[in-house]
């Protein structure tokens, strides 16, 4: 241990935070200052982990609608005739892997508290490597969905880890756009996903599937390297008492001087003695106790929630669902519904950062409710009419739009923001791991209600996710703050003084001018 790390512990031991105002943050200087270039590097890289989940998560269903892998791993259809996977089957391959995620979820938690942010994320890649692999090559359905199962411990873990590295590293006022950054990756990687499914569906024999599955398996192996040269989180080398390392690191990550940097760290410091002052050893199980309960509600909920929002038939089922009500090429149109989706991924973390958290949940919350509704009511009119079934497909691609640009932006914001930062490592673990429950549920609710041999809805079930997003908005309304430029300290007060999730505007305010008088 170094002689900082001696004196933290001194100071920690003698409860010397009474003197520093850790309300007050470094959070108005101009980016310019702030940013420099190894610090959007280390944002792009660390962002760039949800390219695993993303190009996961839209390669599978073009791949499924491909006759070559209908073929290889179950025949033809006996209810339809088709080279169309069964109900039971589409769960098997888009349901039960999802148990992967949540076992990597829950493992996040104390893998990174023992080795970091960024070693943890490593340890990510290597075990994705398995899986991908595995699916490459696999000889039958069940092989195939042991490696997507196996594929999703490494990035389920790792969308567990890198929300907080990225809120970690920046500026409480960059905060939202950091995190809400890592969607953009998300997509773009869907659309390359289904990029290369269209151009390889021509094919008849087995290289139709397995080039993209190749693709896939060279993710992992490109982001080792450019991870292993990143710094790790400051925040997360002081909670550990390494403080010249996190100094060291944290001048690595910021334009402005060393007077700045030690400014900075000196209130990372406090931050850490004051989380430590309150309790060590922080236990899971604390997520649910009185006093944090309504922040792991807020924390977790988007996350899982937008799960039944109705965005499942247009991104996990896209292809099938296209399929089914006979628009067009399914293939080429799953491109256009990935491609809107990376128009809101885009849009996103500015939105997110200009307009506000609640602003944008809200009114895009309300919009993807009427879409839900609307496209459920044509659906009663689209089997002998083309063109309402083209205008179903349309509103579907809109949705992507408006899901991205709002629900998703917020569902990695707001736990990385939320939670309290002793219980930031639980809460994240927790906020994934019951994101993929969900995920579990409704993958394997869909083909049942959708499918011809099965419910037969096919885009009726839009009604369905309608009136799920009426109880979302509901939940939201009350339970999601307004947490936009709010430093983590301040988060921590709003919560203290139990201020309602829609008086946390006009709080704001009182909070500004206490800080601005004891400044003088």
């Amino acid at each position: 241990m170094d002689i900082a790390s001696i004196d933290f512990e001194e100071k920690l031991q003698e409860n010397a935070v009474e003197d520093i105002d850790m309300s007050v943050v470094p959070n108005s200087r101009p980016l310019g200052r702030v940013i420099n270039p190894f610090l959007v590097f280390s944002l792009m890289v660390f962002g760039a982990s949800s390219l695993l989940f993303g190009f996961d998560n839209n390669v599978v269903s073009p791949i499924a609608a491909l006759e070559p892998f209908v073929r290889k791993f179950q025949g033809v259809n006996a209810a339809t005739g088709t080279y169309v996977f069964t109900a039971r089957n589409q769960d098997f391959i888009f349901s039960l892997p999802l148990v992967g995620t949540i076992i990597g979820a829950w493992a996040a938690s104390p893998i990174q508290l023992k080795f970091g942010r960024k070693w943890s994320v490593t340890g990510c890649y290597i075990v994705s490597i398995g899986g991908v692999f595995l699916q490459l090559f696999a000889k039958n359905l069940g092989m195939f969905v042991a490696g997507r199962a196996w594929n999703g411990v490494g990035y389920g873990c790792a969308m567990a880890i890198s929300p907080l590295y990225l809120s970690e590293v920046v500026p409480a006022s960059m905060r939202g756009r950091a995190v809400a950054s890592q969607n953009i990756f998300t997509i773009f990687s869907g659309v390359i996903a289904t990029i290369v499914v269209n151009a390889t569906s021509a094919r008849n024999g087995k290289t139709a599937y397995m080039i993209p599955l190749a693709v896939q398996c060279a993710l992992p192996i490109i982001l080792i390297p450019f991870t292993v040269v990143l710094p790790e989180s400051p925040v997360w080398l002081v909670s550990q008492g390494r403080l010249e390392q996190a100094r060291h690191n944290l001048r690595k990550l910021r334009g402005f001087s060393d007077e700045e940097v030690d400014e900075e760290l000196e209130l990372i410091k406090v931050s850490e003695m004051a989380e430590r002052e309150i309790g060590k050893d922080a236990k899971f199980w604390e997520l649910f106790n009185r006093k944090n309960l309504k922040r792991t509600l807020a924390a977790s909920s988007l996350f899982s929630m937008n799960q039944v929002s109705g965005i499942i038939l247009s991104t996990t089922y896209a292809t099938i669902f296209l399929q089914e009500i006979g628009v067009g090429n399914p293939f080429r149109l799953t491109i256009a519904a990935t491609c809107c989706q990376l128009a809101g991924a885009i849009i996103g973390p500015f939105v997110v950062d200009s307009a506000g958290r609640r602003p944008v949940a809200l009114i895009g919350m309300t919009i993807l409710m009427a879409i839900d509704f609307i496209a459920g009511g044509l659906a009663f009119a689209s089997k002998n009419n083309k063109s309402i079934a083209v205008g179903i497909a349309v509103l579907s691609f809109l949705f992507n739009v408006v899901w991205t640009g709002s629900f998703y932006a917020l569902s990695m914001v707001i736990p990385a923001e939320v939670a309290t930062v002793r219980l930031r490592n639980h809460t994240m673990s927790y906020t994934v791991a019951w994101c993929q429950i969900t995920a579990v549920i409704t993958t394997f609710a869909v083909p049942q209600i959708t499918s011809a041999g099965a419910g037969n809805l096919g885009p009726k079930a839009y009604l369905v996710f309608g009136g799920c997003m009426a109880c979302i908005i509901t939940f939201t309304f009350f339970m999601i703050p307004e947490s936009k430029g709010l430093t983590f300290p301040q988060i921590d007060e709003m919560y203290e003084k139990d201020i309602p999730a829609w008086r946390w505007n006009s709080e704001r305010a009182n909070l500004k001018n206490v800080e601005e008088k004891k400044s003088l």
